[in-house]
């Protein structure tokens, strides 16, 4: 009996330890399932809200809304005590760049023989005024020279031929207002021929090769023209884009005695802006870091007063940032690389605040990943388009993020050099990058760089989503592990 007892509490006693062991190891897993569900999809949706609310007037580099934008994401870096890695101890990180503001409302008419109005076309719909500027390149990056302009002009409906455009054929173009077909004969006609032309250039988009190979239209984008610094004057005419079916209703009316009325005008000053940057440095004693970046400028307001809010473009990919700045401060992630995260200014205007950043950086190249969050979770996606660029062979940070998104059954496709984005000038560097970008067709046509840009098309659930593509990035500890296979 005494045996027997001594068996039974023996047992007794090892039963709960297995108990214990077993649930330790439950909690284990636990925990790593519950740091993924420690992004707050809510949360990266009321900064979007907040990003994309009226005081912040969309936000374009060097207005009012750009600043308390600025601000916004400063207060919320230093609410979670992040390092400030900008100016002089701060969040900050400034530049200069050009701000160039309308000083008349555009428009674009078509009159009949009797001087009515026949259509009036509507602004980032069927048309967009190219704010002008020229540049020359230095150290990777654009110089640019910005031109004011004011016009009001009519002209009868005039093209340009391509026979026209032939090796030293001379122009005689009476008409202010002409169209030319493509965006070969714009460079031709700006660099060549622009002592014939007086004020205004209409070019329609062509179809490009986008993404997936399709014929997708090109979407309308206001911007900057990147042209010879050296070859350009001050008289160099004004630019329009307009759609291709703008530009075929215009010519279909050609020599029926209609009449094209444009009108627009902008300046420029120099302003001071700012990137934002906030540290997490890890326990390890290490230069790899990580770069979750996102632009958080936009397009502000048109002529007209209207305001472009720009939800997905990018205040979406600039919530995701801040949240995911939220979740690794308040975890105490223990990660074996530093993080910066980067809210750039002047991404629109041409990658100026990256640019800058990547001029200026003490990093080595070879000791970076760049993350570059730019439109996510959005609300109707055909896939996530994700673009590493030119890098090197073993791509390791595509590698790592395409099994991830494999593992969840994510839609995807990939897509080097899909355009201009903020993870460019550290591409150009040599660092290892990748963009992601909810891409939709959809979306593109009706929504993206218009006053259609709103909460509606953000998706909450897709947001977490992301939240928890890039916590599983962090959690692997082969994110650094081709660093000294690369330099080698």
């Amino acid at each position: 009996m005494r045996k027997k007892g001594t068996l039974i509490l023996i047992l007794l006693l090892i039963f709960p330890l297995l108990a214990c062991n077993e649930s330790d190891l439950d909690s284990d897993k636990s925990t790593e399932f519950n740091l993924e569900e420690a992004f707050s999809a809510e949360e990266a949706y009321h900064h979007i809200e907040a990003l994309t609310g009226e005081a912040m007037e969309g936000r374009r580099a060097g207005t009012e809304g750009n600043r308390r934008a600025k601000e916004y994401i400063k207060n919320h870096f230093a609410s979670l005590g992040l390092s400030p890695l900008g100016d002089e101890e701060s969040y900050y990180q400034w530049y200069t760049q050009q701000d160039l503001t309308f000083t008349k409302e555009a428009s674009l008419t078509l009159l009949d023989d009797e001087g009515e109005i026949h259509k009036e076309f509507t602004n980032r719909k069927d048309y967009i005024l190219l704010r002008r500027s020229v540049s020359g390149e230095h150290s990777n990056r654009f110089e640019r020279v910005a031109m004011d302009s004011d016009f009001s002009l009519e002209s009868s409906i005039t093209l340009i031929e391509e026979e026209a455009m032939e090796e030293n054929s001379s122009l005689e173009i009476e008409s202010p207002i002409i169209l030319a077909e493509n965006m070969e004969q714009l460079h031709v006609l700006l660099q060549d021929h622009r002592d014939e032309i007086e004020g205004l250039i209409l070019l329609p988009q062509d179809p490009v090769s986008n993404f997936t190979g399709e014929s997708l239209p090109m979407y309308i984008k206001p911007g900057f023209l990147y042209l010879d610094a050296d070859t350009m004057e001050e008289n160099t005419p004004d630019v329009m884009y307009i759609t291709r079916s703008t530009f075929d209703e215009i010519l279909s009316l050609k020599d029926q005695g209609y009449t094209l009325q444009a009108k627009g005008g902008f300046t420029h000053e120099e302003v001071s802006v700012a990137n934002v940057i906030g540290g997490y440095e890890s326990p390890e004693d290490t230069k790899d870091t990580l770069l979750l970046i996102a632009h958080f400028d936009h397009l502000g307001k048109d002529s007209d007063g209207s305001v472009n809010p720009g939800a997905l473009d990018n205040a979406s990919g600039t919530a995701v940032m801040m949240e995911m700045a939220r979740v690794i401060t308040e975890e105490n992630m223990e990660i074996p690389f530093n993080i910066e995260f980067i809210a750039f200014n002047g991404e629109e205007d041409g990658l100026l605040g990256s640019f800058h950043y990547a001029d200026t950086m003490d990093h080595d190249p070879e000791d970076l990943k760049v993350i570059n969050l730019d439109m996510v979770g959005a609300s109707d996606v055909d896939y996530l388009l994700i673009d590493p660029s030119d890098r090197v062979p073993e791509e390791s940070l595509y590698i790592l993020v395409e099994s991830i998104l494999k593992e969840k059954e994510i839609d995807y496709r990939l897509q080097r050099n899909s355009g201009g984005s903020d993870h460019i000038p550290f591409s150009l560097k040599g660092a290892d990058v990748l963009l992601l970008l909810d891409y939709s067709h959809q979306i593109f046509d009706n929504h993206y760089h218009n006053h259609y840009d709103t909460m509606d098309i953000i998706d909450q659930e897709r947001l977490g989503l992301f939240g928890n593509i890039l916590l599983e990035t962090l959690q692997r500890n082969s994110l650094f592990s081709d660093r000294e296979a690369r330099r080698d």
